[in-house]
């Protein structure tokens, strides 16, 4: 039986795509093996929101190949949509396939078999104009909880982001079938299910019924079994009313919000393009822990953007303070080329970048703090997701990390258990059942 290795660099939503073609290799025959193994394919997801990913995809082609120099080398993803002639010239890349086609991997990979040639299906994405349906099958072993892509692409252009090149148009899943493959999750035993997509907020506005994600929630939580429904990063200013409704009221859509904010100053929004101003923001967070009492907000936030002086860092320091997010992804910005910010004047030293991180990090952890010791004395669950000296430990439904000391009834990965949150251990919420 031949065998095959995934790597994925990058976001959930690649994660998502590398686990949906394991599960169209499972389905051929085929055993999946851990990458550092010697595998018949290697399946080399790549990332390009970053140079540091380019290269990174680059190391590891070259490891696969060092790994088994008789292998089919197999590269998907951003950089493989971005740049198939870079990726096609590395010694050892047999089948270079982008970010659309990937539900024919398979087929590809046997046609190997009968050429010596290699293969490239790189197509222009801007004319993909229909979601790839590509559904988890075979990935059932990790029970804690599934990343289900229903939306591709992105309209925004921000002046950071390559995406919307790699990516292409705006393409939604349709309903039936995210609900068709949510109840297949389910009964294979998943209990939490998370939404996510290049641009989740804007799910269905190109489709002819014109569904929106709150149809999709209302129609998940129809689903018997089905305990949490989570969802990926999602812009600020399209959470909407419905969605916000049924947040409030059906406890099984979980209290935690990722809203990217990426810089607290206006003069930083402008130069980023993004589609809202700081008082819009505060204005919404406001407006959602009115509606949504416990409600976490996480957030991304890039330091040091060109052009961000001292005054501009100062200002979101206030803003990360004013709004309290219970984590901040904080990384310094890195110059891509091919989009606007790259040209842009007043690029930032990266040892400023840095330090502005460690900043940013610190008051997020602040943020953490004082959730969770809110949330002492009140009722918590865990979602397990392993067992470790004598607990069970797991993510609550705000998203923060969790843990139960095991009792005398055992339960399985994937369950959720709960109990009264009693300590806060600087990461960890301590639960008692």
């Amino acid at each position: 039986m031949k065998t095959v290795a995934f790597t994925t660099l990058g976001c959930r939503v690649n994660q998502y795509d590398t686990d949906a073609m394991r599960g169209l290799f499972i389905q051929s025959g085929y055993t999946p093996v851990d990458f550092d193994e010697k595998a018949d394919i290697y399946v080399i997801n790549t990332c390009s929101v970053t140079n540091m990913g380019e290269r990174k995809s680059r190391q590891l082609i070259r490891k696969a190949k060092r790994t088994n120099e008789d292998a089919y080398i197999i590269v998907t993803g951003c950089y493989a949509q971005l740049a198939p002639e870079a990726i096609a010239t590395i010694d050892g890349v047999n089948l270079v396939i982008g970010t659309n086609n990937r539900h024919r991997v398979v087929e590809l990979v046997e046609q190997l078999e009968s050429t010596e040639k290699q293969i490239s299906i790189v197509r222009n994405i801007m004319e993909q104009a229909t979601f790839e349906e590509m559904p988890l099958y075979g990935n059932e072993i990790d029970k804690a909880r599934a990343f289900m892509k229903i939306q591709e692409g992105c309209n925004n252009y921000c002046t950071f982001c390559i995406i919307p090149y790699t990516r292409g148009k705006l393409k939604s899943r349709r309903v039936e079938d995210i609900v068709k493959e949510a109840k297949r999750l389910v009964e294979h035993g998943y209990h939490e299910i998370v939404l996510t997509g290049i641009h989740l907020g804007n799910y269905g506005i190109e489709l002819l019924e014109k569904p929106n994600l709150a149809h999709v929630v209302k129609a998940l939580l129809e689903i018997p079994g089905l305990e949490r429904i989570r969802l990926g990063s999602i812009e600020s200013v399209e959470v909407s009313e419905e969605l916000v409704d049924l947040m409030a009221k059906d406890p099984r859509f979980c209290t935690h919000l990722h809203l990217p904010l990426q810089a607290g100053s206006d003069h930083i929004l402008k130069l980023m393009n993004r589609h809202y101003n700081l008082q819009e923001f505060k204005d919404l967070i406001a407006r959602l822990r009115s509606r949504i009492p416990g409600l976490a907000i996480t957030t991304d936030i890039i330091a040091g953007f060109p052009g961000e002086t001292d005054e501009d860092f100062e200002e979101t320091m206030r803003t990360v303070e004013e709004i309290g997010f219970t984590h901040i992804h904080a990384f310094p910005y890195s110059k891509r080329e091919g989009t606007p910010a790259a040209t842009m004047e007043d690029q930032v030293p990266e040892a400023v970048k840095k330090t502005r991180v460690a900043l940013l990090k610190s008051l997020g952890q602040k943020g953490l703090q004082k959730f969770a010791e809110q949330m002492i004395g009140k009722p918590a669950e865990i979602l397990i997701e392993r067992e470790e000296d004598g607990y069970y430990l797991g993510f609550t439904n705000e998203y923060i990390h969790g843990k139960i000391k095991k009792g005398t009834t055992a339960h399985d990965v994937g369950t959720i258990i709960g109990g009264t949150v009693t300590a806060f251990d600087g990461e960890t919420l301590i639960i008692e059942a």
